[in-house]
C-alpha cells in the first residue's frame, strides 16, 4: 500500500515528485511554505519598498521552484532548503530592482512636490483576495504539474517558452498535427481540474476547430483577443472560453524575461 504523501520523508517526497505523482508537488509546497514566508520576511525586513510583501515574494519564489525543478540535482530536505532559499533570493532580488525601476518610472514628468513624486504607498490587496489569488495558483500549478508528461511538455514549450509548433514537432519527434493534439488535450485537462467539468463530444469537436485556428493565428503572429475569439465560435464560445482564460492563467507562469 501507497504511504500517505505527508507521512513521507522529504526524500521520499521529492523522489514522488520527480516522478510527477499526483499531490506530490502540492505537498511540497506546503511543507515548504513556512521557510518560504520566514525568508521573505528577513529579506524585506520592516519596510519593505514598493509596496513588495512578503507573501508577494514568496508565492514569486514557489513559481520560480516550479519553473527550475528540473534543474534541482539535491535529494535530501537540507539540498532542497539551501536551494530553494536561493531561488528565492534570486526572485527577491529581482522584484526589488523592477520596484525600484517602476517607481522611477512613475515620478518621471511628475512635479517634485506632488504626493506621487514623494512615493505614495501601493494600494493593498485584502489578506481575502491574497488568499483567494494564491489558493487559485497553487491549485493552477498542481493540476498543470500532474499532466501527462508529453502534455506538461508540449504546453511549457509552447505557452511558457514561445516555441512554434513545428520547433516542438521537432524536438519531441513527433507531427504538427499531433502536437496540436497534446496542446489540446493538455488545456482540456486543465480546465478540468481547475472547473471540475469536461466538453460534450460534440462541443469538443467544435472547440478543437477553432483552437486550430487559434494556434495557426499565434503562428503567424496575428493578435488574438481570446474574448472576441471566443464570441466568433457562438456554437462553443463558453467552453472556448475557458479553455482561454486557462491559458491565459497558465502565460502568467511565464519567467519573467530579464531586463
Amino acid at each position: 500500500m501507497t504511504s500517505s504523501l505527508s507521512e513521507l520523508s522529504m526524500e521520499a517526497l521529492l523522489r514522488r515528485v520527480r516522478e510527477g505523482e499526483k499531490g506530490a508537488w502540492e505537498e511540497l509546497l506546503g511543507r515548504s511554505q513556512s521557510d518560504l514566508d520566514r525568508w521573505a520576511e528577513r529579506r524585506l525586513g520592516s519596510s519593505p519598498p514598493g509596496g513588495i510583501r512578503p507573501s508577494d515574494v514568496a508565492q514569486e519564489a514557489a513559481l520560480g521552484a516550479f519553473e527550475r525543478f528540473s534543474s534541482f540535482r539535491g535529494s535530501g530536505e537540507g539540498e532542497w532548503r539551501v536551494w530553494l532559499e536561493q531561488v528565492l533570493n534570486s526572485r527577491c532580488v529581482d522584484m526589488l530592482r523592477k520596484a525600484g525601476s517602476q517607481k522611477r518610472d512613475d515620478a518621471k514628468g511628475l512635479p517634485l512636490d506632488a504626493p506621487e513624486a514623494r512615493g505614495q504607498p501601493a494600494p493593498q490587496r485584502s489578506p481575502s483576495v491574497v488568499s483567494s489569488h494564491q489558493e487559485q495558483w497553487r491549485q493552477l500549478l498542481t493540476h498543470f504539474y500532474q499532466l501527462p508528461d508529453a502534455q506538461r511538455e508540449a504546453l511549457s514549450l509552447y505557452y511558457l517558452e514561445d516555441s512554434t509548433i513545428a520547433g516542438i514537432a521537432e524536438r519531441l519527434g513527433r507531427s504538427h498535427d499531433a502536437v496540436e493534439s497534446l496542446l489540446r488535450r493538455g488545456l482540456r485537462a486543465l480546465r478540468a481540474g481547475m472547473e471540475g467539468r469536461e466538453d460534450a463530444n460534440t462541443v469538443r469537436n467544435q472547440v478543437d476547430v477553432a483552437l486550430s485556428v487559434y494556434f495557426r493565428r499565434r503562428e503567424e503572429g496575428v493578435p488574438v483577443d481570446p474574448e472576441v475569439f471566443a464570441a466568433s465560435y457562438p456554437e462553443c464560445a463558453d467552453e472556448l472560453r475557458g479553455l482561454l482564460h486557462w491559458l491565459e492563467a497558465l502565460r502568467a507562469l511565464q519567467p519573467s524575461s530579464p531586463e
